[in-house]
């Protein structure tokens, strides 16, 4: 709370779509601070007057400065001269060893084509907490595997009772990390003009169980990919063209 007060005493706005995210300035000086607990990340397009707001934060906190960004929250940051690579190598090989998975043969494909989950409630279950602890991991991992969206949202369904089918499509996904280790996202330097790109895909009857759909989105800002979902829709659509329709319509909101 100290913290975030200092940052709006220092002239930084907080970000009204992504609170842990403060602003300063218009243009080429303006600066983006990211906070999380006691750390910041700071960026900008004018290196002085970074170095001017760690001056600042320094005359009033015992801060250490780390440097060029790295590592943060488990997440791999390789910065060159035109881009920056986003990647959970590490924490991806954690996964798979924490899981016994590390010597498993990899895999091309996360889930077989036109594969159909369902409740299996005939089916053998199998341990419902580390099926969660696994489904948990994976989630963190799509902060830079947009990849695996889909497929992981699909086997999350099913923690309250998963089965032998359920299991078999988790290590799956596995196998196919394994042979994916060092995917993640290519942020490249552009062009001064700005183009906001979005796509969107949707099933009709995805869900065997409720009859929903699924639909999935992401959005380009110029050639780089900046958000991304893959969720279940609450109601049922009558038909094909409803399904469509209703996630345009989320998209558009979403991009809104």
């Amino acid at each position: 709370m100290q913290l975030n007060w200092s940052l709006e005493e220092f002239g930084l706005k907080k970000c009204t779509q992504e609170h842990a995210v403060y602003t300063s300035g218009e243009g080429e000086v303006s600066i983006l601070v990211g906070v999380y607990v006691d750390d910041l990340i700071m960026t900008g397009s004018i290196t002085e007057e970074i170095n001017k707001f760690k001056q600042q934060m320094m005359m009033k906190f015992e801060m250490s400065n780390l440097g060029l960004l790295s590592y943060y929250l488990g997440i791999e940051v390789e910065q060159q001269t035109n881009r920056i690579l986003l990647r959970q190598s590490t924490y991806a090989k954690k996964i798979l060893s924490q899981f016994k998975m590390e010597d498993c043969n990899a895999t091309k494909h996360p889930m077989e084509p036109k594969t159909q989950l369902h409740k299996d409630l005939k089916g053998n279950p199998v341990d419902a907490t580390e099926y969660k602890r696994i489904i948990g991991r994976l989630r963190y991992l799509l902060h830079t595997r947009p990849d695996l969206s889909y497929y992981v949202e699909m086997a999350s369904r099913y923690m309250e009772r998963p089965t032998i089918m359920h299991h078999k499509v988790v290590k799956q996904i596995l196998g196919y990390l394994k042979g994916t280790i060092h995917f993640g996202l290519i942020y490249m330097k552009g062009p001064q003009e700005i183009g906001i790109f979005g796509y969107l895909d949707n099933d009709l009857v995805d869900d065997l169980d409720g009859r929903k759909s699924t639909s999935g989105m992401t959005f380009y800002f110029n050639e780089n990919l900046v958000s991304w979902n893959s969720q279940k829709k609450k109601t049922v659509a009558l038909s094909s063209c409803e399904a469509e329709f209703m996630a345009i319509t989320t998209t558009a909101c979403h991009v809104l």
